[in-house]
């Protein structure tokens, strides 16, 4: 239990972290970003929009998931459980479709990066409209899925003849009877085969991206070059935090066919999924020379304000004691 209640006070940390980040990577695009990729901004803002969405939903649920046999619990302890379980699961529900549409997008940002390589930047009403072509399948998941509800009572019953040890009493359960219906693997197979040629295309388009950059390099000028290779090193870095997904997906198969289950294993299947939201800002903080300094100067400004305060505090104790004497 004090495992539990630690690993949840984490959790709301890294909630609270990714959606502050990803604000600020919000406000960064489109107020710093250099005129000359600024169609770019779009996939930039889609991408943070995307994982801010996502954070706070698990800030909402904040979800132990418990699958068994053909059967999928949701152990909900966030503040949905001051409504009812379904308001948990359409929680859970929004939290999936974004986690999705979050893949998507981490190619189509790819795509694009090699699209403008080969051709003029595309017009930003072009890139608005593929954006909300790309959320389609996860538009469509998020509708089917919620169709996937079951009744808790029948989930719990379920769950408790598979883990007699576990104490359901008191807890707000929601989930899925049986995922062989085509409501539940609409969302089932988008999460986890779906995953094996997003990620093959990015490593694919990211293999051109470098060819091209190298072949065309004396026909950039050096700032674009610059601000092409800066954007390719913040999707790679990206493109790598998707193992955290991975590790989700994989413990999931393990415990929806009963290979092996555990306790601390049903926590990270969901909620661990929270450390895409948190990483992907920071890569563009790191790699986007534009935005670095601009967080750099937020940094410097606040230690030099607080050395200001530390000196005017000073000088005022200073003060006060002349005065006493």
């Amino acid at each position: 239990m004090a495992f539990h209640t630690l690993y949840w006070s984490i959790l709301t940390i890294i909630d609270i972290f990714a959606i502050f980040f990803n604000a600020l990577l919000i406000f960064l695009a489109c107020f710093k970003t250099p005129k000359a990729v600024k169609t770019y901004t779009i996939l930039i803002i889609n991408l943070a929009v995307t994982d801010c969405v996502a954070a706070m939903a698990n800030f909402f649920v904040q979800q132990r998931m418990i699958p068994g046999g053909w059967s999928i619990g949701y152990i909900s302890n966030g503040p949905c459980t001051y409504f009812n379980y379904k308001v948990c699961f359409l929680g859970h529900n929004i939290m999936a479709s974004m986690i999705t549409h979050s893949n998507y997008s981490l190619f189509l940002s790819f795509a694009y990066r090699y699209y403008v390589l080969l051709k003029n930047e595309p017009p930003k009403n072009a890139v608005i409209l593929v954006v909300f072509l790309t959320y389609t399948p996860s538009f469509i998941q998020l509708i089917f899925y919620q169709f996937a509800s079951g009744n808790p009572n029948r989930i719990e019953a379920h769950l408790q003849k598979i883990y007699p040890n576990y104490d359901f009493t008191g807890l707000v359960i929601s989930g899925v009877e049986d995922i062989r219906n085509v409501f539940a693997l609409t969302k089932i197979l988008q999460m986890t085969l779906m995953t094996i040629p997003i990620y093959l295309g990015i490593i694919i388009l990211r293999a051109k991206i470098i060819k091209k950059l190298t072949t065309f390099s004396s026909k950039f000028s050096k700032s674009t070059k610059n601000l092409h290779s800066q954007f390719l090193a913040a999707l790679t870095y990206q493109a790598l935090i998707p193992s955290i997904y991975t590790t989700s997906v994989f413990m999931y198969i393990l415990e929806q066919f009963g290979i092996y289950s555990n306790p601390m294993m049903e926590d990270y299947i969901i909620s661990g999924l929270v450390l895409i939201p948190l990483f992907s800002p920071i890569s563009s903080f790191i790699f986007v020379a534009p935005y670095r300094r601009y967080f750099l100067a937020l940094r410097i400004f606040r230690s030099r304000q607080i050395g200001v305060e530390k000196l005017n505090n000073s000088n005022v104790n200073t003060a006060s004691i002349y005065n006493a004497v």
